[in-house]
C-alpha cells in the first residue's frame, strides 16, 4: 500500500470525517477504535487504527513503578516474554528517584488479567497495576 495525503476539515463540534478511501485502505469500519497521539510542542497529531482484526483484544494498563534505572526495561521485557505486542507506551516520572508511571496499550493475554497483574508485580517489581478503559 502507498502513502496518501488528505486535507480534512474540523467542524464546529471538533469532528473530522475520515475519507472513505482511507477507511477502506486501513480496514476502518463503524465502531473501529482509533488512537490519537498529539504533540503540542511540534503541533502534530497522529491517528492510528487499533484493535483491527488480527491484533486481538487490547487492554490499557497504568503501571506504577520505582523510578530507578532498569525498572522500565524489566517490565517491558516481561511483555516480550509473555508474547504481548505493545501498540503504545509512554513513561512519565512522577517524583524523581521515587516513582514513575508507565501507560501501555497492549494485546490482552490469554490468561486472566489478574495473572498479568501478579507477574508484573512479582517479576517486574511494579508497585501498582491498573487496567483502564480504552478511550
Amino acid at each position: 500500500m502507498t502513502k496518501k495525503t488528505y486535507i480534512i476539515t474540523i467542524d464546529d463540534r471538533g469532528r473530522i470525517v475520515i475519507p472513505k478511501q482511507a477507511r477502506n485502505d486501513l480496514g476502518i469500519t463503524t465502531n473501529s477504535q482509533l488512537m490519537m497521539v498529539s504533540d503540542s510542542e511540534v503541533k502534530e497529531m497522529k491517528i492510528s487504527p487499533i484493535g483491527l482484526k488480527g491484533e486481538g483484544n487490547l487492554i490499557k494498563l497504568k503501571i506504577t513503578m520505582k523510578d530507578i534505572p532498569g525498572a522500565l526495561a524489566k517490565l517491558a521485557t516481561l511483555f516480550g516474554d509473555l508474547k504481548l505486542s505493545m501498540m503504545y507506551s509512554e513513561a512519565v516520572i512522577v517524583e524523581k528517584d521515587k516513582t514513575a508511571v508507565w501507560t501501555v496499550i497492549s494485546e490482552s493475554p490469554e490468561s486472566p488479567l489478574e495473572d498479568l497483574e501478579n507477574i508484573l508485580k512479582e517479576k517486574g517489581n511494579a508497585i501498582k497495576v491498573e487496567f483502564l478503559p480504552l478511550e
